[in-house]
C-alpha cells in the first residue's frame, strides 16, 4: 500500500508578478524588470545541471507524485474545478505575491497544502514572498523549498499524511482492547473527524471462524514457500498449515471490509494458536500497516512511518527487558514479537518460533543490521501529540518473552525513557525526523522531538 501511494498534485495559473508589471500602469517595472535585460546569475543559474532532478517531471517518473493538468485560476469560483482526491496544490513561481485576496481566499478555504514551484534543483527562490505570509492566513500550511532534499522531505510528508487520511483500520476484538489503555476521547467516530480515517470493527468469532474456514489447498503453495524461506524451530513446522491459513484469513477480512490496515486485541484471543505475530510481520512487509494489541495511537505512527518512508516498520514495547546497563550507555530496547524480514541483516535468518515458550503460536525472529540509522516514534493515548527521536541498531537478541529485543543507541536514553509517551514505540530504518516534524503539522499534531 505505502510503497505506491502517490501524491496528487494540481498546478494552479495566476499571473505573475512579471506579467502584472508588464503594463503602462508601472512603466519602471515594464520597461527595466520585465523587458531589461535578463539577469546574469540567472542566466548562469538556467545553465546548471541538478545532481539529482526532482522536478514534477523527474517526481512522477519516481513514481512519488501524480501531476494533474493545470487549472487556470482567476477568479474564486475556478476553485470548483479542483477535485476533492487533490492532496497539494502547486503555486507557480511568483503567482502569489500580488494576486487578489478573493483569489488567495478561495485556495484557502480548501484546507489542502499550498506548494510553491521550485526548478529541478529543488529551490523555490521566491517561495519567501507571499501574501500568504500575511496574518490573515496563518492557519494555511503552505511551504516552500531550499534544495532536492528539501523536495523530497516534503513530498514524504506528505505520503505520511495522506496515508493517515486514507487510513481504514480493521480492528478484531474489543475496543478498548485488554492491554493497552485507550483515551476516552478517542472513539472510531472522532478518528474519522480528525484525520479521516476510518476504523471497521469484528469479534474474535469472526476471526477464529474465518482462519478455520481456509481450505488446505488454498495455503498449499504458501507452506512449501514458508518451508523454504523460513527456518522452523519449537516443532512449528507441524503448524505451519495452520499459520499460513491465519495469513489468508487475516487478508479476506480485510478484501471484506475494504481495510487497509489492522489490529488485533491480542489478550483477548480465546487461544495462543491464534496469535498473529507472524501473519502481520509478512503483511507488514508488503506495506499493510498492522498493530498489536488493539494499540490505535502506535498503529497510526506505525502507519505515518511506512507512509513517509514507503518502507516496513515494526513496534514494540520500549525498556520491558532492558537493564540498569542499557540506560546507563545510551542504550534503549524495543521489544515484541512481530518483525518484517525486511528488517533482517544481509545472511541472517528468519526464524519461526514459538510464542513466549509457550509451546504454541508463531512469532519471528531476525538480526538486525548492525549501526543501522533508525527512527523511533510514538503518539500520545490522546493521539494529539507524536514524539520522535534517532538512534542507531548496537545489538539484537531472542530474548523469549517477547522473542525480538533490539538495542538501540541513543542521545540521551534517560531523556527517551522518561518523556517518551504513549503505550508502544514504533521503530524504522533511517532517520525521518524532518519528515515526521511536517507531517504531524499537516496532520494537526504537536512535535516533540526527544
Amino acid at each position: 500500500m505505502t510503497k505506491e501511494l502517490k501524491v496528487v498534485i494540481q498546478p494552479v495559473k495566476m499571473k505573475s508578478a512579471l506579467e502584472i508589471w508588464d503594463s503602462d500602469e508601472t512603466p519602471i517595472a515594464k520597461i527595466a524588470w520585465v523587458r531589461g535585460p535578463k539577469k546574469p546569475r540567472d542566466l548562469l543559474k538556467s545553465t546548471e545541471k541538478p545532481p539529482i532532478d526532482v522536478s514534477l517531471e523527474a517526481l512522477e517518473k519516481m513514481g512519488l507524485v501524480k501531476v494533474l493538468e493545470p487549472i487556470k485560476f482567476s477568479s474564486p469560483e475556478d476553485v470548483k474545478k479542483i477535485s476533492d482526491d487533490v492532496d497539494a496544490i502547486l503555486i507557480g513561481d511568483s503567482e502569489d505575491w500580488l494576486a487578489d485576496e478573493s483569489l488567495l481566499d478561495a485556495l484557502a478555504s480548501l484546507n489542502k497544502p499550498l506548494l510553491t514551484e521550485w526548478d529541478s534543483w529543488g529551490y523555490s527562490i521566491h517561495g519567501r514572498i507571499s501574501k500568504f505570509r500575511f496574518k490573515r492566513y496563518r492557519h494555511v500550511k503552505r511551504y516552500y523549498t531550499m534544495g532536492a532534499s528539501d523536495v523530497l522531505s516534503l513530498i514524504r510528508a506528505l505520503r505520511g499524511w495522506k496515508t493517515i487520511r486514507t487510513l481504514k483500520v480493521l480492528y478484531i476484538g474489543r475496543y478498548p482492547s485488554h492491554s493497552v489503555a485507550a483515551s476516552p476521547e478517542i472513539t472510531f467516530d472522532k478518528l474519522k473527524e480528525r484525520f479521516g480515517s476510518e476504523v471497521v470493527q469484528i469479534g474474535f468469532k469472526e476471526y477464529v471462524e474465518e482462519v478455520d474456514s481456509v481450505s488446505d489447498a488454498e495455503v498449499k503453495d504458501m507452506v512449501e514457500e514458508w518451508k523454504r524461506n523460513f527456518v522452523f524451530l519449537d516443532n512449528r513446522a507441524n503448524m505451519v498449515k495452520h499459520y499460513a491459513k491465519i495469513y489468508v484469513a487475516l487478508k479476506k477480512l480485510m478484501n471484506r471490509y475494504g481495510a487497509n490496515s489492522l489490529t488485533v486485541d491480542c489478550a483477548g484471543l480465546p487461544d495462543l494458536e491464534y496469535v498473529p505475530c507472524l501473519a502481520f510481520s509478512l503483511l507488514i512487509n508488503e506495506g499493510v500497516p498492522c498493530g498489536c494489541e488493539g494499540d490505535l495511537p502506535t498503529l497510526y505512527t506505525l502507519a505515518l512511518l511506512m507512509g513517509v518512508s514507503g518502507k516496513p516498520a515494526l513496534m514494540g514495547n520500549l525498556n520491558e527487558n532492558v537493564t540498569h546497563s542499557d540506560i546507563e550507555n545510551n542504550i534503549v530496547v524495543v521489544n515484541h514479537d512481530v518483525v518484517p524480514p525486511y528488517f533482517a541483516c544481509i545472511g541472517c535468518k528468519y526464524y519461526v518460533r514459538d510464542y513466549h515458550a509457550m509451546g504454541k503460536g508463531a512469532t519471528p525472529y531476525t538480526e538486525l543490521i548492525e549501526g543501522m540509522d533508525v527512527t523511533l516514534a510514538g503518539m500520545h493515548w490522546d493521539m494529539d501529540s507524536l514524539w520522535a527521536t534517532k538512534g542507531k541498531v548496537v545489538w539484537t537478541k531472542d530474548f523469549v518473552h517477547c522473542r525480538l529485543g533490539v538495542g538501540v543507541k541513543v542521545e540521551n536514553a534517560k531523556k527517551v525513557s522518561k518523556e517518551a509517551f504513549g503505550h508502544h514505540v514504533a521503530l524504522i530504518y533511517g532517520n525521518y525526523i524532518e519528515e515526521l516534524e511536517r507531517a504531524t503539522e499537516l496532520l494537526g499534531l504537536k512535535f516533540v522531538k526527544l
